[in-house]
């Protein structure tokens, strides 16, 4: 943690973050659940650092039109924020995600299991067994499949086109609000699925699998340190 608290302040998000993870590890393993609960608040602002990073960086929703390796997309964007969609797999965004952090690119991945031009979009996000799956309204037609940067004008927004009363509507005002309100939308399903009492070691695996499939929600980490507080006296 001494590494990860240098790399913060040296604002080199991403290796802070695979430092907190590593360190959060060992805590676990040694059933430490106050330090586990104390790495928390570093690993979630280094990932509120990295995801305001991605923000301000290039923005595409949808993938139909992009080919090649994965790199050349990364070549595109420096930082940003991306849904991958069909043709493309779930596969390719997970392999994307590992290349971002492997070249020190602060990118945010989401996969779509639909087709860039469908009416509404089915977000994807997996924990080992566990998926979370949410519907929502497609973005702007005029947003998707483009490279968009910030200084980008974007339309003003129309009412939502969805073809399905079950296709949540995010109420984004700019492409890049889409993808952060999706990714907080998608939090929500996750944390929905967590049912275990605190106090049991069963809550901070269901919140731990959560936390793997939407990695940025700022309120996953603090029910998983709210958590870990609750297990204060208990074995491992």
């Amino acid at each position: 943690m001494e590494r990860a608290s240098e790399a913060l302040a040296g604002m080199q998000y991403l290796a802070c973050e695979e430092h907190c993870l590593r360190a959060l590890a060992l805590a676990r393993h040694h059933g430490d659940w106050a330090y586990y609960a104390r790495i928390l608040l570093p690993l979630q602002e280094t990932r509120r650092q990295r995801r305001m990073i991605a923000a301000e960086g290039v923005t595409r929703l949808g993938t139909a039109g992009l080919q090649g390796p994965l790199e050349s997309w990364l070549g595109r964007m420096g930082a940003g924020c991306i849904v991958v969609t069909g043709p493309h797999e779930t596969q390719e965004a997970i392999a994307l995600h590992r290349a971002a952090r492997k070249r020190g690119q602060c990118i945010e991945v989401l996969f779509a299991d639909n087709p860039a031009t469908a009416s509404r979009w089915t977000l994807l996000a997996s924990a080992g067994e566990q998926s979370i799956k949410l519907t929502v309204a497609a973005p702007q037609s005029a947003w998707i499949d483009q490279w968009l940067a910030p200084t980008d004008a974007v339309p003003v927004r129309l009412p939502a086109q969805s073809d399905s009363s079950d296709a949540i509507e995010l109420g984004s005002e700019t492409p890049v609000d889409w993808f952060l309100d999706a990714c907080e939308a998608l939090g929500e399903v996750a944390l929905a699925t967590v049912k275990a009492p605190l106090g049991e070691r069963e809550r901070i695996e269901q919140l731990e699998r959560c936390l793997e499939a939407v990695p940025d929600h700022e309120i996953i980490h603090q029910a998983l340190g709210e958590a870990a507080r609750a297990m204060r006296g208990v074995s491992n």
